[in-house]
């Protein structure tokens, strides 16, 4: 019996020992969205994966429960992932909306920008989803994926890699091994790391960061409005930092609310009824008043970067390589691309009968992700730094620079599609 034939016959019937037993093609380490989409990328083409997850995935849904705290604005080319991954129908069939344009400007100067779909010719310019929703519908697809074999609740205790696996010809050659709690080392031809910001892989495989505190925390929750949402986010630039409402009903918006850290606590312990009337202040009445709030949370922001995505048999996706400032919501948008570029790199060497662990192949995926994911990172930055109202050279560029931008139709519209679609030859994944 082969490779292939045994991974088949043990998956039939898995047990802890049968898992020990097998020499998977992938394991991933977490089970969040952008893991999820890598299991559910390689899993669907007949690839063998083992997906660690720390607690389960509910799939389950009530389309009374109450709107979750944290939402992502999909990309176009985020779309066409899921899709492509059999996860959309899932999101549809729970909740999403569509936004079709986006109001911003500035509370020191007349300046704003209006982006606007029907301007571009295209139905929306992306949905506002909740990450469990999200979640959900691709952890739906994995339960109808025999290929996917899901561990939970079990402590990773290591990762041994290959020292220098270029000259690596054959699959019965130097693999990658895998500790895990209960099941003792698994053998495989590549392990990913999609586990989150504090990654525990990248950590094992000591791979450093390069990080930079921005000072500032997110406060996030959904809240309703007296006025409708117009199907609009709208983004105030004030003192303390970008304010947002993304559109997720007719009066129903999740905020993102940018503060100075010392102000977090604050915005936290506020009663409810004060915080409506922060927020609703810091969106200069924009909807009206806010007549009821939901559960909130805050975080911290920071950017962090992976000094290198990948190691012999290992690849770091999303947070786990890259975090970045939330104000333009490209987080999700980024990790789901990099799990398509990942996907597509591992299925391509699959196809020339490559080992996909190879250090040279993994070089593609860190070559076509890392440059892009920075530039995005230091973008975000460059925003940040020019709306902080800490100059008063900036404010005289503000008030010119806005209007200006919002009569260059074409110019606003191509960097309108550039956020859509992504800026770098995109992967197969992520096309219509």
């Amino acid at each position: 019996m082969n490779s292939a034939e045994e991974s088949a016959s043990l998956l039939s019937s898995p047990s802890m020992t049968d898992i020990a037993q097998i020499t998977w093609d992938a394991v991933i380490v977490g089970g969040g969205m952008v893991g999820a989409s890598v299991a559910l990328g390689l899993g669907q083409q007949g690839m063998s994966v083992l997906l660690l997850e720390k607690q389960p995935v509910d799939t389950d849904w009530n389309s009374e429960q109450a709107y979750q705290v944290r939402v992502s604005a999909l990309t176009r080319a985020s779309e066409f992932i899921l899709r492509n991954l059999g996860a959309w129908k899932g999101i549809e069939a729970r909740r999403c909306h569509p936004f079709t344009a986006m109001h911003v400007w500035d509370e020191l100067t007349s300046g704003n920008i209006h982006f606007s779909a029907q301007e571009m010719g295209e139905p929306n310019l992306g949905y506002t989803v909740e990450n469990s929703v999200i979640q959900a519908a691709l952890w739906e697809q994995i339960e109808t994926c025999d290929a996917i074999q899901v561990v939970l609740n079990r402590a990773l205790n290591g990762v041994r890699l290959s020292q220098n696996n270029d000259r690596v010809q054959s699959f019965d050659e130097q693999k990658a091994w895998v500790d895990i709690e209960g099941i003792g080392e698994v053998r495989t031809e590549l392990v990913v790391g999609a586990d989150g910001a504090f990654s525990q892989v990248r950590q094992l495989a000591c791979i450093g960061l390069d990080t930079h505190d921005y000072e500032q925390c997110a406060v996030v929750g959904c809240v309703k409005t007296e006025l409708p949402t117009e199907d609009t986010c709208w983004q105030r630039y004030t003192a303390d930092g970008p304010f947002a409402y993304l559109s997720m009903g007719k009066y129903i918006s999740s905020i993102a609310w940018y503060l100075p850290m010392e102000k977090m606590q604050w915005a936290l312990e506020l009663p409810d009824d004060e915080f409506a009337k922060e927020v609703s202040k810091a969106s200069d009445y924009r909807l009206g008043s806010v007549i009821d709030v939901g559960e909130r949370a805050a975080f911290p922001l920071t950017r962090r970067h992976a000094e290198h995505y990948i190691k012999p048999n290992l690849a770091l996706v999303g947070d786990a390589a890259h975090t970045i400032h939330p104000q333009a919501g490209q987080g999700v948008n980024l990790g789901l691309l990099d799990a398509a570029a990942l996907v597509e790199t591992v299925l391509a060497a699959r196809s020339a009968k490559k080992p996909w662990g190879q250090r040279s192949v993994l070089r593609k995926y860190e070559r076509w992700r890392r440059g892009d994911n920075a530039i995005v990172q230091r973008s975000m930055e460059a925003f940040d730094w020019l709306f902080k109202q800490d100059a008063t050279l900036k404010v005289p560029f503000r008030k010119g620079f806005l209007p200006l931008a919002n009569r260059l139709t074409p110019l606003k519209n191509w960097l309108m599609a550039q956020a859509l679609n992504g800026r770098e030859a995109l992967p197969k994944l992520a096309r219509k």
